[in-house]
């Protein structure tokens, strides 16, 4: 019986450790900084700096944020330019070093560590 229980606990074990370590062999894309999407709503009639009409009253900007180093299980959800990514439920944008070959709703792992980091796009 205890030969059972050793067994079962190493298998356990094996299995945690074989998966948490798998996810280094997907397709990796570096991100080199992190992102916080920001939005001002202009009032009716507001003028630009050099007077003329602003058309569009929704100002949109990203300003650089802190993320903490961890690992992530993450989704990317939209895509603003070809190297700016959302990581889906977050107001969290990735930047990535090259255009990077992913789709709305990929998922992955990401490390972060000093603020950029590597995400492993899920196969």
């Amino acid at each position: 019986m205890n030969f059972r229980i050793l067994l079962l606990m190493y298998l356990v074990f094996i299995t945690t450790i074989s998966f948490g370590q798998q996810y280094k062999e997907w397709e990796e894309h570096d991100v080199v900084k992190f992102y916080e999407k920001k939005e001002i709503t202009l009032e009716y009639n507001s003028l630009d700096e050099n007077g003329d009409d602003m058309y569009d009253n929704d100002i949109i900007y990203y300003v650089p944020t802190k993320v903490k180093d961890d690992v992530y299980e993450i989704e990317v959800y939209e895509k603003v330019s070809s190297k700016l990514w959302q990581i889906k439920g977050t107001n969290i944008y990735m930047k990535f070093r090259y255009n990077p070959y992913l789709y709305k709703w990929d998922e992955g792992v990401l490390e972060v560590s000093y603020n950029s980091g590597t995400f492993y796009k899920k196969e």
